[in-house]
């Protein structure tokens, strides 16, 4: 799947917490996970991990439960091989209440010289299970 054929909704979820995680980057070289949620987009709800299997268990109890929003975006930092090597990768798993599954993009980036340097587009990680749905 292409990032561009995802809903506009959707795409501009991912793109706002995306931003938030470059934000943390540029300060800190590293961000902790988060989920954003809301009817607007606008709260954060952190998880205490860098333990990729245990942020995906917490995220996946607090999606499940989660009540005000139609779009959930759950973001963490991973390393994603690619044909030309590993990159630093913002990894975004969007969850839509209209979309049969949810999905997984990976923004690829490298630091160098206090700037930070994105990939040309996002790679399609894959499709996971949507846990707004029930």
């Amino acid at each position: 799947m292409k990032y561009s054929d995802l809903d506009k909704k959707l795409q501009e979820a991912i793109e706002k917490a995306e931003n938030i995680a470059i934000e943390n980057i540029k300060e800190h070289q590293s961000f902790m996970p988060f989920i954003l949620h809301g009817e607007k987009m606008n709260k954060v709800k952190k998880i205490v991990s860098k333990n990729i299997d245990e942020i995906i268990d917490i995220a996946e109890e607090e999606i499940a439960e989660m009540e005000d929003s139609d779009i959930v975006i759950l973001i963490y930092q991973d390393i994603i091989r690619l044909n030309d090597g590993d990159v630093n990768s913002i990894v975004s798993q969007v969850y839509g209440f209209e979309e049969d599954s949810g999905y997984s993009f990976g923004l690829g980036y490298r630091i160098g010289k206090d700037k930070i340097q994105f990939l040309n587009k996002r790679v399609f990680l894959g499709e996971i299970r949507n846990f707004l749905m029930f």
